[in-house]
């Protein structure tokens, strides 16, 4: 489209202009000799030819003047031009008429150009002059400039089709690359990067495939150690209590107090399955976004539910566990489970994690319009470098994978799940008594 108007409007536009110069041209000239041949007292044809040897009509290719009647008054033609061009009839009845008439074309590398005006004498039309003119220099500026915008076309076609070819070439060399990293990582290759190199878009597009790809491989890791861990606890203690119920079958006469101790240990596994299994369902329920009711609940009443239940177990371990509030107005928008749940999980580890003699405070607190509950032990405290990963599933601290202390990895991640799908949330710190502070923070709700 660009070229086919590169060809076409400069050319029109130069002839336009060159055919309003004609017509200026001619008519001024024209005009000139219809008033000088007007004010004859007679138009005859030796008047005339008197009249047109003052003139110069050297330019022109002919100047014909004729009376009312056609006949021919002065004529001159200019030899060695193409006088045949044009048809003077049409334009010199018109002339006759009373009316200017003009009448040019651009032909074989030339203008040509007629222009006919009547001539007046006494008020009355008394004849006509044509005048007719080829242009061949003007016409050649024209086809030159025609040629010139042509051989531009071809050299920018010719660069243009070069130029799409390298462009076209590297733009799907760049997209296949795209597109074979696409079928590497659907086929399971979360390893495999690409390298657009650049700062366009499709470099921007490869920057954010390798960003997806890291976030893809990183869920799968995450996907086959949560497998490979929940399978692990789920197998212990099944693994377990088939051991023992073999023990029990294959042994004869087994005393009381020995299958007393062996079902007393069925039933601790049996337990630590049902809790471990209980975790996972309510880690799936967090990641199905299952809807849960959230109504207004007083933090203080459910926190003190949750020391009643602790109380015996820290008093067997001689830990002091006590909790402190600076007011029992305090409520939140989440359901009553899911903080019994929170405070609780906090709490236990805690207790679990804490020497005997030690001390568990549970504080809340109204701070601005958030409530801020923190559970702070002077236990073992966590190294620095694990601090960062407590909330993951299956994570321990314990690389040791010890049952009693180590867990099953995964209450700390429901509870900040459980935080966060209430529009809360927590971290853990170091405090000055070389244990840990985990601190929820909740929005105050107002009613």
């Amino acid at each position: 489209m660009v070229l086919t108007l590169l060809n076409t409007y400069p050319i029109m536009l130069s002839r336009d202009l060159v055919f309003r110069a004609k017509q200026e041209t001619l008519s001024a000239r024209a005009n000139q000799i219809s008033i000088s041949v007007g004010s004859l007292d007679s138009m005859t044809q030796k008047n005339v030819y008197g009249v047109m040897q003052l003139m110069d009509t050297s330019s022109l290719g002919r100047v014909t003047i004729v009376n009312t009647d056609n006949e021919v008054l002065f004529q001159e033609i200019v030899r060695n031009v193409r006088v045949n061009e044009i048809d003077p009839r049409p334009i010199m009845n018109d002339a006759l008429n009373g009316n200017d008439s003009f009448l040019s074309r651009f032909s074989n590398g030339a203008f040509l150009s007629g222009v006919g005006v009547p001539v007046f004498s006494g008020g009355k039309i008394a004849g006509c002059v044509y005048l007719y003119e080829y242009d061949e220099n003007v016409g050649s500026i024209v086809t030159g400039l025609r040629n010139d915008i042509r051989i531009i076309s071809v050299i920018l076609s010719i660069t243009t089709l070069i130029l799409g070819f390298i462009f076209s070439g590297t733009f799907t060399r760049r997209i296949r690359m795209v597109l074979n990293a696409i079928k590497t990582v659907r086929e399971g290759e979360y390893t495999y990067r690409i390298n657009v190199e650049g700062h366009d878009e499709l470099a921007g597009l490869a920057n954010e495939f390798n960003s997806l790809t890291n976030r893809l491989q990183s869920t799968e890791e995450t996907r086959r150690r949560f497998v490979a861990d929940a399978s692990h606890d789920l197998k212990t203690p099944l693994a377990s209590i088939r051991l023992l119920s073999d023990s029990i079958l294959q042994t004869e006469n087994m005393d009381n107090d020995t299958l007393r101790e062996f079902v007393e240990d069925i039933r601790n596994e049996s337990e630590r399955l049902a809790s471990t299994t209980g975790q996972l369902l309510d880690l799936a329920r967090l990641d199905n976004n299952i809807a849960t009711v959230r109504e207004p609940t007083a933090v203080t009443p459910v926190i003190e539910s949750a020391v009643r239940m602790l109380k015996p177990i820290a008093e067997a371990k001689e830990i002091k566990l006590s909790f402190e509030s600076n007011s029992r107005d305090m409520t939140v928008l989440a359901s009553e489970d899911d903080l019994f749940k929170i405070v609780s999980n906090l709490s236990e580890n805690a207790v679990k994690y804490t020497n005997p003699g030690g001390s568990v405070l549970i504080t809340a607190k109204k701070i601005d319009a958030s409530v801020v509950i923190t559970v702070s032990d002077t236990g073992i405290g966590i190294p620095e470098q694990d601090i960062p990963y407590i909330f993951d599933r299956f994570y321990r601290v314990d690389k040791s994978r010890s049952r009693e202390q180590g867990g099953s990895g995964l209450g700390l991640s429901i509870v900040k799940s459980t935080v966060e799908k209430h529009a809360g949330k927590v971290e853990a710190v170091k405090n000055s008594a070389g244990g840990m502070d985990f601190v929820v923070t909740f929005p105050l709700y107002s009613f």
